[in-house]
Parts: C-alpha cells; structure tokens; sequence
C-alpha cells in the first residue's frame, strides 16, 4: 500500500469550490456567446469586451487556489515563484503554465493602474503577451488561446489539478 493514498493532504478542500467558480464563469461565457448568435448588433468584439472580464476573474480563481494550496502544504506562500515551476515550461517558453496562469491573474487584476508589477510584465513577455491596448489582442484571450486554443475554463482547471498533484508529490519527497 502506497502511504500517500491515505496522506492528509491527498485531499483537496478547495477543488470543489473552484469547480463551481469555474461552472458559473462558463455559464456567463455561454450565455454572452447565445447573445452574440442572436444579435446582428452584438459581434465579436463586444463579445471580448464583455467576456474579457469574465475569463479574468476565473484567473483570479485559479490564483487564488494555486496559492492557498501551496499556503496549505508549506504554511507559507514564500517560495511560490519555486512551486509555480513545478510543471515543465509550456512550449518553447520560458515559463510554465502556471506562471502564465499568475501572470494572466495579476494582468486583470491591474490593467487599469498606470503600470503592471514589474514582474507581471516580465512573465507575460515571456509569452509575447505585450499588446494591452486592443481588445482583439488583449493577454487575456492570448494567454488562453496558449492554455487551451478553445479558451474552455475546465481545461485550464485539469492543467491547475496536474500541478496540485505534481505539489502533493514534491512535498512528499520533502518531507518522507
């Protein structure tokens, strides 16, 4: 018997409550795409516009769980930046997906302010995400055209649940 199956922090409290987060998002996201279908006077672009939001906030999620998980492993968010490596670069970047994820987090999060964190800009350089004037080309729709070329949230969670699993299995090597 593996001991890990029965390890306390096999678990994951939090992954039901993102799942409904997500749920709701992609209900929005659908019933924005219905509208555009409908309406002549509703295209594409004010699809992004109303969308762009949305698909923000399920960032805003996933970053919540990355880092209140690691919080839940090691008690602190110290070493984040190490955990968010844990995955292997996506593509022929020089990040993971997971640091896209944060990157993309922190983009929405601060598009409005004067400037982006230094280190927002860097991380979403790295994916050539350097456009932040044109809805069309926003970080947003890029960085999940990168994650998962559908832009379908419950994709972006299974890459999210990978990197949980690949934490679980670091902190057991840690600390067996």
């Amino acid at each position: 018997m593996d001991i890990t199956e029965h390890h306390w922090l096999r678990g994951d409290y939090r992954a039901e409550s993102l799942s409904q987060i997500i749920s709701g998002l992609e209900n929005s996201i659908n019933s924005l795409k219905l509208r555009t279908e409908a309406n002549d006077s509703y295209d594409a672009l004010w699809f992004l516009e109303d969308s762009e939001p949305i698909y923000g906030l399920a960032f805003i999620a996933f970053q919540n769980y990355i880092n209140g998980t690691i919080k839940d492993f090691y008690e602190t968010t110290d070493e984040k930046i190490t955990y968010y490596k844990l995955q292997p670069n996506l593509g022929d970047f020089q990040k993971s997906n997971i640091e896209l994820i944060i990157g993309l987090a922190n983009y929405i999060k601060h598009k409005e302010d004067e400037k982006l964190h230094n280190g927002t800009k860097v991380i979403l350089g790295c994916f050539g995400l350097n456009n932040f004037d044109e809805i069309d080309r926003s970080p947003i729709f890029k960085g999940l055209d990168l994650l998962n070329n559908e832009w379908k949230l419950f994709e972006v969670l299974k890459i999210v649940m990978e990197w949980r699993e690949l934490l679980f299995k670091n902190y057991i090597e840690q600390f067996s």
